[in-house]
């Protein structure tokens, strides 16, 4: 059936037809990557993240509850190991979870801020953002079963970067050259992800709180180094907090014995 559009009596309109609608319409319709032009980190590191769990589960038999010894096996952070010289383990723990729950979670979280940082601050700095956060929460979690010298943990979980963004969303409302009210406002619509997020830190027993104090603090760092535009922090400042980081961590496990000094 063709549709008419303001046709006027003498017919003189053109007739547009079902075909050429659907190709207008289809037109019209920005892609997927169009869609999704300002959370493409975030939705490739969603996608890494449920890529491993995938493998957890298989890797475990099909259970949906991870052991611990898989858990260790692909790259948990365990200090004993991560003394041995296995410093990989500052970064796989992003990317490991223990359960589904865990994974929703952190997933949600994500996906609740990963957009608007992504969007302000420009993808890389937003990777560079998202490692710093973990690696630094797992290097405090690292640093506190060393320190306690308890029976040693396993933790894992892309909490510790998690944590970090939350906090680099709060401090939009300070650091940002444009709208810093807008951003603050922002924030405060983000506590009540941020709250169930803290619930699950403080009432899970196997959630490690010194990781995701960590992972806080490695947000506030990250946001004083990125070298995003959008952020009103001197170059020079942000190399020193780049540095000083650096040095941090290094002595870190220089001070434990990881690098064999």
């Amino acid at each position: 059936m063709p549709y008419r559009v303001n046709e006027p009596v003498d017919g003189s309109r053109p007739v547009i037809g079902d075909e050429q609608l659907k190709r207008m319409l289809n037109e019209s319709t920005p892609g997927f990557f169009e869609r999704n032009r300002f959370r493409i980190v975030t939705l490739v590191l969603i996608v890494v993240n449920v890529a491993v769990f995938a493998a957890e589960v298989l890797l475990s038999g099909m259970r949906f509850d991870v052991p611990t010894r898989t858990l260790v096996d692909m790259g948990a952070m365990y200090a004993p190991y991560v003394q041995a010289g296995e410093l990989w383990r500052l970064v796989t723990p992003m990317f490991l979870h223990m359960d589904l729950m865990h994974l929703g979670f952190n997933m949600v979280a994500l996906y609740s801020v990963g957009e608007v940082l992504e969007r302000v601050l420009g993808r890389g700095s937003f990777l560079l953002l998202y490692f710093v956060a973990g690696i630094t929460g797992n290097a405090v979690s690292y640093a506190a079963d060393v320190v306690l010298a308890g029976a040693p943990s396993v933790s894992a979980g892309a909490s510790t970067s998690v944590f970090g963004l939350f906090v680099a969303v709060a401090l939009l409302g300070l650091l940002h050259k444009g709208n810093r009210r807008m951003f603050a406002e922002y924030s405060k619509g983000m506590l009540g992800v941020i709250g169930v997020n803290v619930a699950y830190t403080l009432l899970v027993p196997s959630v490690s709180v010194s990781g995701h104090l960590g992972g806080a603090l490695g947000g506030l760092l990250a946001m004083l180094m990125v070298p995003a535009k959008s952020l009103r922090v001197p170059n020079a400042a942000r190399v020193a907090v780049a540095v000083l980081w650096v040095a941090a961590l290094g002595w870190t496990l220089a001070s434990r014995g990881t690098l064999g000094l």
